[in-house]
């Protein structure tokens, strides 16, 4: 069953990879054309709901079924039928497209139905593992501590859904309603990424021969646990999830709750790093920490003025982040590091669970052209972000500026390495996956 987890990650994050191509190019200076207006706006939903929500949730599952060793069969079917909903609907392009956070959504009734399937599973699998999380919840084991943690904010992101749905309002505007109601399971879902992320840089240093355990670092984790409590709660607080207040709430748990303890545990983990040249693993942790600190910074550049001047006045209107190309600069560069660091998990996988005995010369190549091309991409979308243009928007007629012209090209080249990057893992990990497999697997796990 473990197989199939890893198959279905895979599945997931190649048609999401596939929809951010599709994105891109409708957002590349003289290439724009090629995609329709409308469509651009169902690709970039169907890119975030499966390479980004789908992938990353099936993946940590799998992850936790490793870590306590079990296997999980109801929901994965549950969590399969909810991919297939959801790409069908992202691919044939119809339905309403919202560009609301966190799960952007078609409003169709296959893409419901899609999402619900999906976050069952999920929420199902969270509470199959809940026994196990609880004992493993003080572990010294890196991995078993975070899956503990991991499955325990999954239930709180669960609580934080019911609490949304009175909240959610009116479907008359289809985006605050939307954004009402995933805007506090949303956040636990960053703080759940976070965890894993943490997870993965843990393993892909054990592969290394860095075999780490936790110390006092384990009791950050409560950092985790109470701002999503808090969270929780957010919908039960106020009136409205979304509000200024709301969010100046969900912004400090942010810099607070998720950001502290993930810089710790970064610390203690590049204090014990060696540096180890043509290592897929050395390589895959580096760059992927190169990333989540570029995402970092301009997520605490563009919050912290605001936290500050709203600190010193709490009169003054509250603005966080700027809506333009910074945020979406913010996030990929935080999300792509957790992508990167799971693909190299997923190579280890490849081996232990007897797909090859030996990696492909070709992994370390693709570990650079993914990681340089999102480093490319992402400063792409920062620099034009500084001259605000507006995210979300399709093709370049809404500027003139040379500067952001040039930096949308940037991106461009940026996705080219990095979709060829993608493309060129999926397919492997597919060639692998799908064969009749020859070679014993490994039980070391």
């Amino acid at each position: 069953m473990h197989k199939r987890w890893l198959l279905l990650s895979v599945v997931s994050l190649g048609l999401g990879g596939f929809l951010a191509l599709v994105a891109a190019i409708a957002r590349t200076p003289a290439v724009y054309k090629l995609v329709p207006p409308g469509y651009f706006y169902h690709s970039i939903i169907g890119h975030v709901d499966l390479a980004i929500v789908g992938f990353f949730l099936t993946f940590s599952l799998l992850l936790w079924q490793i870590t306590f060793k079990r296997e999980l069969f109801v929901p994965f079917y549950f969590s399969l039928l909810g991919v297939v909903f959801i790409a069908l609907v992202s691919i044939s392009g119809v339905g309403r497209a919202v560009s609301n956070n966190y799960l952007p959504t078609i409003d169709h009734p296959l893409f419901w139905l899609g999402a619900l399937l999906f976050f069952v599973g999920f929420w199902l699998g969270a509470l199959l593992l809940l026994r196990e999380a609880e004992g493993g919840l003080f572990s010294k084991n890196p991995q078993e501590h975070l899956s503990s943690l991991a499955v325990l904010l999954s239930i709180l992101m669960f609580l934080a859904f019911l609490a949304s749905i009175p909240k959610a309002g009116s479907r008359d505007e289809l985006y605050l309603f939307y954004e009402r109601l995933y805007w506090a399971p949303g956040h636990v879902h960053q703080f759940i990424n976070g965890t894993m992320l943490l997870y993965a840089w843990y393993y892909l240093l054990e592969r290394q021969g860095i075999k780490l355990q936790l110390g006092r670092l384990r009791y950050l984790s409560f950092l985790f646990l109470s701002f999503c409590f808090m969270y929780v709660l957010i919908p039960v607080l106020f009136g409205n999830p979304v509000s200024q207040e709301a969010r100046r709430l969900t912004d400090l748990g942010y810099a607070l709750g998720l950001g502290m303890p993930v810089f710790f545990h970064l610390f203690y983990l590049l204090r014990n790093y060696k540096f180890q040249k043509g290592n897929v693993y050395s390589m895959a942790f580096l760059i992927s920490v190169i990333l989540y600190l570029l995402g970092v910074f301009i997520a605490y550049a563009g919050l912290l003025p605001s936290l500050v001047s709203y600190a010193i006045n709490p009169h003054t209107e509250y603005i966080g982040m700027k809506s333009n190309l910074s945020i979406p600069a913010h996030y990929h560069g935080v999300i792509t590091s957790q992508t990167l660091a799971f693909m190299a998990v997923a190579y280890d996988l490849f081996v232990r669970y007897g797909y090859t005995k030996k990696l492909s010369k070709i992994a370390l190549p693709q570990v650079y052209l993914y990681g340089v091309g999102m480093v490319l991409f992402v400063l792409g979308l920062f620099f034009a972000g500084l001259r605000n243009a507006p995210r979300k928007t399709y093709g370049t007629a809404f500027t003139d500026d040379p500067m952001v012209i040039t930096s949308l090209a940037l991106m461009g080249i940026g996705t080219v390495l990095a979709v060829l990057g993608g493309i060129i893992f999926v397919l492997y990990a597919l060639r692998l996956t799908v064969r009749k497999v020859e070679v014993q697997p490994q039980r070391s796990f």
